[in-house]
């Protein structure tokens, strides 16, 4: 597909990365706002193509690597459930970084300590982790999980984080505010329910239920992606709340 040229109003926009902090990712969402339909990854290039480059004063302006991080856990309570998996899709990229629990983990006592450390790893990576209600469980749940074992979890501001189910909930009027819900809608296929049994059997190392929660879990960043590109126009690109 042939694509469209960009406008002079557009390329002037693009200008601002060069005489301004403001990052790729701001400049993709103010054309969003503007009504152009240009993807992160074309004003990227755009950028790249002009030979912009951004002045070492403006601290603030590097460029925001973008995750979209789920996890599946045993359990809703971190002091005595554990981790079976987790997953980090890169935004605009075809990588999703991921690790899930092996059975012989679950049975020599260290559980989970090797894909939370893993998991930290990964999160070096990114600027900004995008979830769906991490605030009050992904990431509380991550952290318990890496005192449990002595590790060190990013801590206050080293890493960004927002967290698109308050997004859904105060830009749409659902039934529920569930990621479930949020894709049905929008038309978003890919979420997938899973039978309680099927955790049951995943928590005692059961390599084919394993195997279905980690690609549950694979499906849900790829999916969140999705629905966040389908409302982040109704946002400010700037607000990244913790």
């Amino acid at each position: 597909m042939k694509r469209k040229p960009w406008s002079e109003p557009e390329v002037n926009m693009l200008q601002e990365y060069e005489n301004t902090s403001i990052s790729a990712y701001q400049l993709y969402h103010k054309l969003l706002l503007k009504g152009y339909t240009r993807t992160f990854k074309s004003v990227t290039r755009k950028i790249e193509s002009l030979g912009l480059r951004k002045p070492s004063r403006y601290k603030t302006g590097h460029e925001k690597t973008i995750g979209y991080l789920d996890i599946e856990t045993t359990g809703l309570k971190a002091n005595v459930d554990i981790m079976l998996s987790w997953a980090i899709k890169t935004r605009d990229k075809d990588e999703v970084l991921s690790d899930v629990i092996k059975k012989s983990e679950v049975f020599n006592g260290k559980y989970d300590y090797r894909i939370v450390k893993s998991l930290i790893k990964a999160l070096e990576k990114y600027d900004v982790i995008m979830t769906y209600y991490g605030t009050r469980f992904d990431v509380p749940f991550m952290r318990t999980r890496a005192l449990d074992h002595n590790l060190q979890f990013p801590k206050f501001r080293n890493l960004s984080h927002k967290d698109i189910f308050y997004l859904v909930r105060s830009k749409l009027q659902l039934t529920r505010s569930s990621l479930k819900t949020a894709t049905q809608f929008l038309g978003i296929d890919g979420k997938t329910n899973l039978d309680p049994r099927v955790w049951r059997d995943a928590r005692y190392g059961n390599k084919k239920a394993l195997k279905y929660v980690f690609d549950h879990n694979v499906a849900d960043v790829e999916i969140l992606e999705d629905l966040h590109k389908k409302i982040e126009q109704y946002t400010n690109a700037n607000v990244v709340p913790a």
